[in-house]
């Protein structure tokens, strides 16, 4: 009996071996066991093709008319993202209310409301930043956009993005370059919701909050201008090769990169654009063409023609996370993302939850 228990526990040891070793080759199919995958189950079997590491965290939804579902992978309802440079789509929808309201104007000049000298930037209009045409680079991230370009070696965390005259100090220096036509930047967000504020006399986080975040219902929505309003909750990011990400304050940069938003929150802007109290946003409607024949772009919103409407979409990623949202107005549907894990494009991702719907 002895020997029959030492021979099966052997057995178990082995068994158990190779199954490690295939799971760390990538031969077991499906997540790692100490992922917790709940939800709607159409949805999660795109998770499980999509999201294998044992590191991911993942909030997606799907809304249908009235219904929505929702899905997740090691997260829940009150696990907060990034947002990452789709903020940007949040910029463009209060771009469009300033703009109603008379403050600014789309042929005005950033460098009406931002202290850019004669800067080559500060001829650009809010029309050419909106709509990526400013051709400015994209390059916020380079040494040159922090306000302490040596970070104290013993700090746990990367040092925020710098404020807003680093920002302007850092724009000031570019070039712009022609070639570019139409380029996605972070620069153009940024300075749009830098002049909106100095436009209107109110800090950019404030002026989201009262005029877009309220009305929208994104209650858990927060603006992180530096680390230390980092919510509880948070996911930790990760880069696309897998290394853990620390997140920091976005300071100027908060108009393009700065939200921290649930998977809730994004149902409720999704909602917001394709029925709500932004739908008829002129943020949303086509203002200039993109090197692609079917996409055009209003404010930072990119508007993709298809054969039974149209689609509205905001996609974006930051050092450590991926987001993206797809809504078609005319037929009341949506889908939404939220990862852990930056990701080169993130409309591969969310494309195919819409598409459970028409299943």
């Amino acid at each position: 009996m002895a020997a029959h228990r030492v021979a099966h526990r052997r057995l178990a040891l082995l068994i158990a071996g190779i199954a490690g070793v295939a799971a760390m080759s990538g031969c077991l199919y499906g997540p790692p066991y100490d992922q917790l995958l709940t939800g709607d189950e159409q949805l999660l079997e795109i998770a499980r093709e999509d999201y294998t590491d044992a590191g991911d965290q993942v909030a997606m939804a799907v809304v249908d008319g009235d219904e929505v579902r929702t899905a997740f992978v090691s997260a829940d309802a009150s696990t907060r993202f990034e947002l990452g440079s789709a903020t940007r789509g949040l910029t463009g929808l209060l771009l469009a209310d300033s703009i109603e309201r008379g403050e600014v104007s789309l042929d005005d000049t950033v460098g009406e409301y931002l202290d850019l000298g004669d800067a080559p930037a500060a001829a650009l209009t809010l029309r050419q930043l909106a709509t990526h045409h400013s051709e400015l680079p994209q390059d916020p991230l380079g040494p040159g956009a922090w306000e302490n370009p040596t970070p104290d070696p013993e700090a746990s965390a990367p040092p925020d993005r710098g404020g807003l005259d680093a920002l302007l100090g850092r724009v000031a220096r570019i070039d712009l370059v022609p070639e570019l036509e139409y380029n996605v930047s972070d620069f153009d967000a940024a300075l749009i919701g830098q002049a909106l504020a100095a436009a209107t006399g109110t800090r950019y986080a404030d002026l989201l909050e009262e005029r877009v975040l309220g009305p929208i219902g994104m209650e858990d929505a927060v603006v992180v201008e530096s680390a230390d309003l980092l919510p509880s909750g948070l996911a930790q990011g990760h880069d696309r090769w897998g290394r853990k990400v620390a997140s920091r304050g976005s300071g100027a940069y908060s108009p393009a990169t700065g939200l921290v938003v649930t998977i809730d929150d994004m149902i409720a802007l999704a909602r917001a654009v394709v029925d709500g109290p932004f739908a008829d946003s002129e943020a949303l409607d086509p203002a200039a063409e993109t090197r692609w024949p079917r996409i055009d772009i209003g404010y930072f919103w990119e508007r993709y023609a298809l054969d039974r409407g149209h689609a509205v979409y905001i996609v974006g990623s930051s050092a450590g996370f991926s987001a993206a949202l797809l809504a078609e107005p005319d037929a009341r549907r949506a889908s939404v993302l939220l990862s852990n894990a930056e990701v080169d494009w993130p409309w591969s991702r969310v494309l195919p939850l819409l598409a459970t719907i028409e299943e």
